[in-house]
């Protein structure tokens, strides 16, 4: 499990640098945030990095869904404090597709739901489907 949460934050600095965005990874795991991620003009974002791999079927023959744990802690799981991280990086395996989203929309969730595979889903995170461009803000 832990090695997978690497690749995936692996994976999360190639594409950050890709969109000309400059990363740095603090050492050790014990922080809210996996990365800071820094714009050309200079902005600071805070950032926690999550991934699946696993679909989950529906019982109505749709497509299913993938979920992510937005959510820290151990224990008892706190959804993702506003203060301490400014974007979720939530990243689907299968698909290869990253959702970006500010931490202020995932409203207190402990888990959301993501529809990658259905371009048609109104579904509430799905406008975060690869925005990068949310970095883009000087």
């Amino acid at each position: 499990m832990k090695r997978t949460g690497s690749l995936y934050e692996q994976s999360f600095f190639l594409e950050a640098l890709k969109n000309d965005l400059e990363v740095f990874a603090p050492i050790g795991d014990y922080l809210p945030q996996d990365c800071i991620v820094m714009n050309r003009a200079g902005r600071v974002f805070k950032v926690q990095i999550k991934g699946t791999a696993c679909l989950i079927k529906t019982c109505k023959g749709g497509k299913g869904r993938y979920m992510i744990t937005a959510s820290s802690g151990n224990d008892m799981k706190r959804s993702i404090d506003c203060q301490k991280v400014d974007i979720l990086a939530a990243y689907v395996d299968p698909t290869d597709s990253w959702y970006l989203i500010p931490s202020l929309q995932l409203d207190n969730a402990v888990r959301i739901s993501l529809y990658p595979h259905n371009s048609n889903s109104k579904a509430k995170h799905e406008k975060f489907l690869e925005n990068w461009e949310v970095f883009k803000v000087s």
